[in-house]
């Protein structure tokens, strides 16, 4: 229990160093803390202690601080618990989220400690004033806002043309039915709220945003129980908007709380649920915080797997196993999915390593172990509940099986998101792989990509032509199909027939015609092609361009008026002529039908929160291609802090190298004997070509990249590959661009105004 004279502070977050100082700043202060460093401690804590308030961080590895609030929600005895997020998440979903799970507040870290105590001390004093309110009888005041609903009733027959057979039910209505018979009676809810305030003579407020709303003044459970909230009012006084001003016990509590008449404002029930149905609704059958509440966590659903898998390994991956539908087995890959995708992942991997099941998440580009499952038993049922959410055959065991996974169908939390799922067999076992399709970031727009200001206004121009073929290439996981989604969506409009061939679509996007290949039963990318010139299309875009057969279907599609984009596996630009040419292409056709090739790759952004600037050494000023004699440049590399989970970069964005063909490389491409190295020197000569390595420099020279960053994952050009303005900057003149203006300036690059997650492309 609380101590009596000193209220009591639950501390939870994984951070160990911030646990410290909580404690010692609110310690100082007067209070009495107890701290909890995951999920799990802490509903574990909150059985034996009922604190005064709980400061909660988000991300953590095991329970985040989402569904702990969840959990408290569902217990009577601790849902009034005030509930304040510390979070490094700044984005208005994650407040909005809070809100509806039960939060009375949400600081975003760093936080200093006068703002932590002062909030604090209010949601202290509030909850002491409400646990006083709640053990007080309730007086009916009958001073005040008019409170005969018998002369509303009469009001309403009056006002509206309710129909004689329905003057029954207006004589028999109950102010708790006030809404409930609206429909019956022909009114909608906002024709009834706006009936109530024009009768009652209180304002009427036909929306309610989040913004406006005052946290922590009443509990969140009482708000979502009786459809109330405080909000800001005008010169700094309290107002509440309700949907029921007729429910006196309310608007005495409210009158008690606030020391005076209320002022109170009418809106429809449904503008007060929304809010506390913001992105992820509480489950419908929240589980009692009790002995077994943790259960949701890995390491509790481990234990009891363990102990069902345990007896005999060879035998139990001989046997067709055990149910998938077995409780612990379902939350477990439910809680594994949950958390890549609140982790920011693109990839998760569930591998059958010897002694073991590793579950790797690939966030930011890099592949990270979160969870080590013991025994190695467990991949089999594992699989199975994947294979069952997929709709894939659980039997077949032997060959390897693709799918798509639709999670929002088994979301307690109302998660919205696909999974694109592919299970192969392994020597100890079948490995999953499942890349992340988040509907949110489907088609971020062309500025955000990353494009420096030349690449951006020559990828515009380019994709406008009326017929050509557009090729996108790099390796797997670089970005290809997020930037051909975002090229799409700029040519989207009602007069151009846009029609794609994938496998698989990724993301959905209106007004554009998408079609999956099915090489089973014939429908493949040159079949779909085929037909596709019997559409009357204007753009066609083909997933990837595999063979001979597709790519002299695409050629000729390029040539007869269409404008094509696809995708190539190659690793610069220039590269890609020749690939086609070895593909059988004939020279002539690959030169005639170009209009644009992009190579393109993703790096690792710093963390803006905690990147560290330093003084580049003179091979490092040589490196990125700066001025060696001008003390005042600085680089920076990465730090670590809260924000980005101690790993100093956070987010991901392209780089990028363009190849527009002119007469003399077209020449070129004919020309027997050519190879990709001379067409890459006449590609940065003639053209003005800008290597991925010199704009990758010029996102490291911008702030944004490490130079580590750079030289790990993108090859240094093998001939002097500087352009223009790298050598008109290393000479210290202010480097132009061929198209005018500063090509380097930091201001010219077309970044991303979002967040650092909005920047992760999957493609």
């Amino acid at each position: 229990m609380a101590n009596m004279t000193k209220p009591l502070i639950l501390c939870v977050d994984d951070d160990r160093g911030i646990l410290s100082i909580s404690e010692r700043v609110l310690t100082q202060a007067g209070y009495e803390v107890i701290t909890a460093d995951n999920g799990t401690s802490a509903l574990q804590i909150l059985q034996h202690h009922k604190p005064d308030l709980i400061l909660l961080d988000v991300m953590m590895p095991d329970i985040d601080g989402y569904e702990v609030c969840s959990r408290l929600q569902g217990n009577k005895e601790l849902a009034y618990l005030p509930v304040i997020f510390v979070s490094a998440l700044s984005e208005e979903e994650n407040k909005a989220r809070a809100l509806a799970l039960g939060a009375v507040d949400y600081l975003v870290k760093p936080v200093s400690s006068a703002t932590l105590l002062h909030k604090v001390a209010a949601q202290v004093k509030t909850r002491q004033r409400w646990e006083e309110l709640r053990r007080r009888p309730s007086v009916r005041d009958a001073g005040g806002i008019p409170s005969d609903f018998a002369r509303f009733k009469s009001f309403l027959l009056q006002r509206f043309p309710i129909p004689p057979d329905k003057h029954a039910l207006v004589s028999a209505l109950t102010p708790t039915e006030l809404y409930a018979v609206a429909s019956e009676l022909g009114m909608s809810e906002s024709q009834m709220a706006q009936a109530v305030a024009e009768f009652l003579r209180l304002p009427y407020r036909p929306s309610l945003t989040l913004a406006e709303v005052a946290l922590g003044v009443l509990p969140t459970p009482f708000c979502r129980a009786n459809l109330v909230v405080a909000v800001h009012g005008t010169g700094g006084k309290r107002e509440f908007v309700l949907s029921n001003p007729f429910n006196w016990e309310l608007v005495d509590l409210l009158r008690k709380n606030s020391g005076q008449t209320p002022a109170l404002i009418v809106t429809e029930p449904q503008n007060l649920v929304r809010l506390f149905q913001h992105e992820a609704p509480p489950p419908q059958k929240p589980a009692p915080v009790a002995p077994s509440a943790p259960q949701t966590s890995l390491a509790g659903i481990e234990e009891q797997l363990r102990e069902r898998y345990q007896v005999d390994e060879k035998k139990t991956l001989a046997a067709e196993g055990p149910t998938v539908e077995a409780e612990p087995l379902v939350l477990l890959v439910h809680q594994l999915i949950e958390n890549a995708y609140l982790m920011g992942a693109s990839d998760i991997h569930i591998e059958p390593w010897e002694e073991e099941v590793v579950v790797r998440y690939r966030i930011d580009g890099e592949l990270r172990i979160v969870n080590r499952l013991r025994p190695r038993a467990l991949i089999r049922p594992i699989v199975s509940r994947i294979k069952v959410m997929s709709d894939l055959d659980i039997a077949e065991r032997r060959l390897p099986q693709d799918g798509r996974l639709i999670f929002k169908n088994f979301s307690s939390k109302g998660l919205d998101f696909d999974l694109r799922v592919s299970i192969a067999p392994m020597h100890l076992g079948e490995k999953v792989v499942m890349r992340v399709l988040d509907k949110q970031k489907s088609v971020l727009p062309l500025s955000a990509l990353g494009f420096s200001t030349r690449h951006l206004e020559v990828y515009r121009s380019k994709i406008t032509s009326p017929h050509g073929m557009i090729l996108h290439t790099g390796p797997t996981g670089s970005g290809k199909s997020m930037t051909l989604y975002a090229a799409l969506n700029e040519l989207r409009r009602p007069e151009i027939n846009i029609q794609t061939i994938e496998d698989p679509i990724e993301y959905t996007l209106a007004g554009i015609n998408q079609l999956q290949v099915h090489p089973e039963i014939g429908l493949t990318f040159q079949a779909a092609l085929r037909s596709y010139l019997r559409q009357d299309p204007d753009v066609i875009l083909v997933g990837e361009i595999r063979d001979r057969e597709t790519a002299d279907i695409a050629v000729k599609a390029a040539l007869t008026g269409h404008l094509l984009l696809s995708t190539l596996h190659t690793n610069d630009a220039p590269s890609t002529i020749i690939r086609l040419i070895e593909m059988g292409i004939e020279p002539f056709l690959v030169s005639s039908s170009i209009v644009l090739l992009c190579a393109q790759r993703l790096l690792r952004r710093l963390c803006p929160h905690c990147k560290e600037p330093y003084r580049p050494t003179p091979e490092q000023r040589q490196f990125v291609g700066l001025p060696l004699g001008d003390p005042t440049v600085v680089l920076y590399r990465p730090k670590g802090c809260e924000a980005c989970n101690g790993i100093g970069y956070k987010g991901r964005i392209g780089i990028h190298e363009i190849l527009v063909p002119d007469d003399e490389m077209r020449h070129a491409v004919n020309t027997k004997g050519v190879t990709a190295e001379g067409l890459k020197r006449l590609a940065v000569e003639r053209c003005g070509m800008t290597t991925l390595y010199w704009d990758a420099m010029e996102k490291v020279a911008a702030g944004i990249c490490s130079l580590e960053e750079v030289l790990l994952k993108v090859s240094k050009d093998e001939f002097d590959s500087r352009p223009a303005w790298v050598r008109d900057r290393e000479a210290g003149q202010e480097p132009v661009c061929a198209h005018g203006g500063s090509e380097f300036a930091t201001d010219k690059l077309v970044l991303s105004p979002e967040p650092a997650e909005q920047a992760i492309v999957v493609g």
